[in-house]
């Protein structure tokens, strides 16, 4: 996670709640990329080490290295049975010690703007034959993410808006480009370029599954912006919408479509 969004209440406990789900596209990502032996190996937002684990198990003669803001993530990180440096560092701020054979950004860019100047800047710190593989969550049109836009503008009391204005435009912001976009941008600095798109129909349990991912990631700068009587106002509102349009099915499951954008360039 980064530093811009973060404060010390991340809540790793609760981002290990849907484990197998959060590491599916992670799986997916490291399909693509073709590195027979990668010696140093970042792990950009690691997190609680998801997908750090999965790095370790593929390459376990990598040097590798995880990099967060976060120390509670990073302190559940640190409990993983693999052999790993641990950073903790504003991405913004962080420089390599070394060129990277790969850098791994699973779910992490999505919450920096500047895609333009960003992307172009990560390939710097590869080496020669190295690559960038990035997944970012794609929300912005999502059903679940309208929700929370509308609660910020008309749940507060009388339907006024909740927050300041500031907040408002800052979460209907798209950081995410156009997957045209990202070719554009890329393909004249890589050597190879993979850029795909996928949605998976998550399916989920628990009373609230669709509030509980969401909560400990893309509802963090919203609950931040808040005050604890608007914070309550504000789930409750949410929640009363999310169970209008996430209803169980017979089963006791919960549907959750979510996309993604997936980038594997090499330089």
């Amino acid at each position: 996670m980064i530093s811009r969004l973060a404060t010390p209440d991340w809540d790793a406990k609760a981002y290990q709640q849907f484990f197998r789900l959060r590491q599916r596209p992670v799986n997916e990502l490291l399909d693509r990329v073709d590195l027979q032996n990668p010696q140093r190996i970042y792990d950009l937002g690691c997190g609680t080490g998801i997908a750090t684990q999965l790095l370790a198990e593929r390459w376990p003669s990598a040097q590798l290295q995880g990099v967060d803001s976060s120390t509670q993530m990073l302190d559940e990180a640190r409990c993983l049975p693999i052999r790993a440096q641990w950073k903790c560092c504003d991405l913004l701020e962080w420089q390599p010690e070394q060129p990277a054979d790969l850098l791994l950004a699973a779910a992490v860019l999505h919450f920096i703007g500047g895609h333009e100047t960003l992307l172009p800047h990560l390939l710097g710190y590869l080496s020669p034959g190295g690559c960038l593989a990035a997944h970012m969550p794609d929300w912005r049109d999502a059903l679940w993410y309208r929700l929370m836009l509308d609660t910020l503008e008309d749940g507060g009391p009388g339907g006024t808006p909740m927050g300041t204005p500031e907040l408002r435009q800052r979460m209907a912001a798209r950081p995410l480009l156009a997957l045209e976009d990202y070719y554009r941008l890329l393909a004249p600095l890589t050597s190879s370029l993979d850029i795909w798109e996928t949605e998976q129909l998550q399916v989920v349990d628990g009373k609230s599954p669709v509030y509980d991912w969401v909560k400990v990631s893309a509802l963090r700068p919203v609950m931040q912006a808040l005050s604890p009587e608007e914070q309550t106002r504000f789930i409750y509102h949410y929640l009363m919408r999310v169970h209008e349009h996430y209803p169980q099915e017979g089963d006791g499951h919960t549907l959750f479509a979510f996309k993604r954008i997936f980038i594997v360039a090499r330089v």
